[in-house]
């Protein structure tokens, strides 16, 4: 962590040390609610609870509760958030300062939470409040139209800091990869050269800054809010979601595989890296080469040919030699990087279809090459299909991928357990099983039951991933569940199912993993 200038001390914390700082922030709708919800935050330990008050009819209703609890936070910080952005909430600005001064001369509150782009004369007066109270004011900028630039983000950073702000927290709409990138930049520049002296958090709110706030102290930012339950709005996961993927993922290491494959010098399959894969997806000899040519430019540590994608194809004597000194094309123009062979069926997700027959005669004639050190094959083929592609990969010691997709849903965590345990049945040396997460449980589940697999039955190299926004993480950081590589494009594409390798560059500058 980069120390801050000016630290804040709240209660055991000191927020803006050495130390990143976690609070639990819940959104009660009643006294009643708030009182359940602080007994439950409270148990968990973490630095203190933000208290926001935008679902309360009342803010009068929070000031009771915490008067009612205040010996059992007394060693944990308390945020009264009186910024209701985004909320119903009808207190008016006289509403909310007659609470913050209530509450800061009843010593019931460390930090009050003001909008820092109110009027003047209420962000004065509430500054006010908290320097004769000794209460921390804490500014905030809440923003649900999106990212316009990272330089708008320091710029609104140092201006919550110029109105007299002790900690800064802004939060922003990610609602692309590209916005995921602009808001981690911003908070690592603030951090590292120190552009603000007080506390700060940079957030993005959504599902597809979900990897930002599990690994929120990697880019740079001293504290964050970890809502005690999921908002209905989905615009953060629940601190359980939060807490389960920060174990798996929150120290960036990868997961080794027992059984390990040495394809060549610098390729070991399930050891030390996470490997990246990188995609050829194009239709025509010449483009294909080309993308090849351009992928060579990366350095690239595996390459996977999607066959399906390629015209013309028919079961001709001519159109088998002409892929296969396509292949060896390739082969040339990526000397020693390992190669995946994909000839995905239609229904698998595949671009065009084609008829079994072609499918299994093409990947075998491929395979039959020597030229190809792994070949998937969809779960789902008819056995005598599966059974006559792994002896083709078996005779020419190609590594033998057993893959199932599902691009709707991620089913349940024993349907998970058990494609695993049919993939290594039907031969596979490598199993595949790629999810569509829908929501943050499902990547929570795709990442937990993967690393309880990995760990307790999974001997060799596997891959997996959640597709979606929610799932970014398991695809960028895949190791630390226990997948072995991911999948990588070099056109441009803005994630969802695989990322541009400038986007996993960055995400890796960003986080430094």
């Amino acid at each position: 962590m980069i120390l801050t200038k000016k630290t804040v001390r709240v209660k055991n914390a000191v927020v803006g040390g050495s130390d990143y700082t976690r609070f639990i922030a819940i959104a009660p709708s009643s006294a009643e609610d708030m009182r359940c919800q602080m007994k439950e935050a409270a148990a968990l330990g973490e630095a203190g609870i933000e208290i926001q008050v935008g679902n309360l009819a009342n803010i009068s209703d929070a000031l009771v509760v915490l008067k009612e609890c205040k010996d059992d936070m007394a060693g944990q910080a308390v945020i009264l958030n009186l910024d209701t952005t985004g909320c119903d909430a009808a207190a008016s600005d006289d509403e909310k300062l007659k609470a913050a001064e209530e509450a800061a001369k009843a010593g019931i509150v460390d930090i009050i939470g003001a909008e820092a782009f109110a009027s003047e004369t209420y962000v004065a007066a509430m500054k006010k409040i908290t320097v004769e109270s000794g209460v921390k004011l804490m500014l905030s900028y809440i923003n649900f139209d999106g990212i316009a630039s990272e330089d708008e983000i320091i710029h609104t950073a140092k201006a919550a800091e110029t109105k007299g702000a002790d900690m800064v927290y802004l939060a922003y709409m990610t609602k692309n990869d590209p916005d995921v990138i602009v808001l981690g930049y911003a908070a690592k520049k603030i951090a590292a050269d120190n552009l603000i002296s007080v506390p700060a958090c940079i957030f993005p709110m959504g599902e597809v800054g979900f990897q930002t706030r599990i690994l929120s102290e990697r880019c740079g930012n001293n504290f964050g809010f970890y809502h005690l339950a999921e908002p209905e709005s989905g615009l953060f996961e629940s601190y359980a979601q939060y807490q389960a993927m920060h174990e798996i993922y929150g120290g960036c290491e990868k997961i080794q595989s027992k059984v390990q494959f040495n394809m060549g010098e610098k390729h070991v399959m399930g050891g030390k890296r996470f490997i990246r894969c990188f995609m050829l997806k194009e239709r025509t000899k010449n483009d294909i080469l080309e993308a090849a040519r351009n992928v060579a430019r990366y350095n690239p540590e595996m390459v996977e040919w999607r066959v399906d994608y390629c015209l013309p194809m028919d079961s001709s004597k001519f159109t088998e030699d002409y892929w296969k000194n396509t292949l060896k094309e390739i082969k040339e123009i990526l000397p020693d990087v390992p190669m995946l062979m994909t000839f995905r069926v239609k229904k698998e997700g595949g671009k065009t279809w084609y008829p079994d027959a072609l499918r299994l005669k093409m990947a075998c004639a491929l395979v039959g090459t020597g030229l190809v050190e792994y070949c998937d094959c969809e779960i789902d083929n008819d056995i005598d299909y599966i059974n006559t592609l792994k002896d083709a990969c078996v005779k020419s010691d190609t590594k033998f991928v057993v893959s199932q997709h599902k691009w709707t849903e991620t089913p349940g965590n024993e349907e998970i357990a058990a494609t695993f345990r049919e993939c290594v049945e039907k031969g596979a040396d490598l199993p595949k099983f790629y999810l569509m997460a829908t929501n943050y449980d499902d990547a929570v589940r795709t990442s937990v039951v993967t690393k309880k697999l990995r760990e307790e039955e999974l001997d060799m190299p596997i891959i997996i991933c959640a597709m979606g926004d929610t799932g970014l993480i398991t695809r960028t950081l895949g190791g630390c569940m226990g997948a072995d590589f991911e999948f990588i494009d070099v056109t441009g594409i803005k994630g969802g199912e695989e990322e541009d390798v400038r986007y996993v560059d960055q995400l890796a500058e960003i986080f430094e993993y």
